[in-house]
């Protein structure tokens, strides 16, 4: 299978594609992913890891060496942020990257995608982290084997870990025997970041034992897909303005937004 073209950016291939692109490269790999060897058995699954940074992660890459080394392990880049695809504009004119970027490509719509593909294709959908999707957050000691949830047909969700600063072992050990029991074949991680993306690359080959086909840091993509938060207005997604209905909707993010300003000031680092 082709692979899908990049743009360089702040030291990171970005994906530089169109969502239609995009959304064909998953539909063809999906079906190619189902195919078994002539004995019958199942060829060896290579997991596909996607992540996708926004100006924030690039400004906190920057700064976290371990955190720009694990994004740049992952196979594919998104850019999430409106910020990237002005980014690569500006670059672009002044001879600092080959090529700018088609467009946005927001996490949430790739999610959605996949959701619609794993349903349609009988694949097992499994869901770590992310807080209280089924309104049942019974705040355990720790997360076990119980804490794994049947949220809809082949769709599965388990918190994961009680805290991130602190995983206890058993959590550890309950995880992993959850993903070699269901073998998902996509694995959402919402963890955030940069715990999301760092758990994907540290798991990889106990995904790839279990026959994972994507595994995905997500963010809070389902807090949008649950409605846990309210997606901007269909105006400021076309405008790239998310991150100011975020902002309006979570104010305590505003620290967060200041990375904006640094991510403008990297921009221009990297002309001069």
């Amino acid at each position: 299978m082709s692979t899908m073209q990049t743009s360089n950016l702040f030291g990171l291939s970005i994906l530089n594609v169109s969502k239609k692109e995009l959304f064909s490269f998953f539909d063809h790999f999906l079906s190619a992913a189902g195919v078994f060897s002539g004995d019958g058995s199942a060829s060896k699954t290579k997991t596909l890891s996607i992540f996708t940074p926004n100006p924030e992660q690039i400004v906190v890459a920057k700064h976290d060496l371990v955190f720009a080394d694990t994004l740049a392990k992952a196979d594919y880049l998104l850019p999430d942020g409106i910020g990237l695809v002005m980014a690569s504009r500006i670059l672009k004119f002044f001879g600092k990257t080959k090529q700018k970027i088609k467009e946005r490509l927001p996490g949430v719509e790739l999610v959605e995608h996949l959701l619609f593909l794993a349903k349609q294709k009988n694949l097992k959908t499994l869901i770590i982290g992310g807080r209280d999707y089924m309104g049942s957050f019974e705040g355990e000691a720790f997360e076990d084997k119980k804490s794994l949830k049947k949220m809809g047909e082949n769709l599965y969700w388990t918190e994961g870990y009680q805290e991130k600063a602190e995983i206890l072992p058993i959590e550890e050990e309950a995880l992993a025997e959850i993903i070699k029991q269901l073998k998902p074949d996509l694995v959402f991680v919402a963890l955030g970041a940069p715990d999301q993306e760092e758990w994907i690359i540290n798991h990889l080959q106990l995904l790839e034992e279990n026959q994972a086909k994507i595994a995905m840091a997500v963010g809070g993509s389902f807090d949008f897909l649950f409605a846990k938060v309210k997606r901007a207005p269909f105006l400021m997604q076309k405008m790239g303005l998310e991150w100011l209905w975020r902002l309006i909707k979570q104010p305590w993010r505003r620290n967060r937004q200041l990375r904006l300003i640094e991510f403008i000031c990297l921009t221009f680092k990297e002309i001069f």
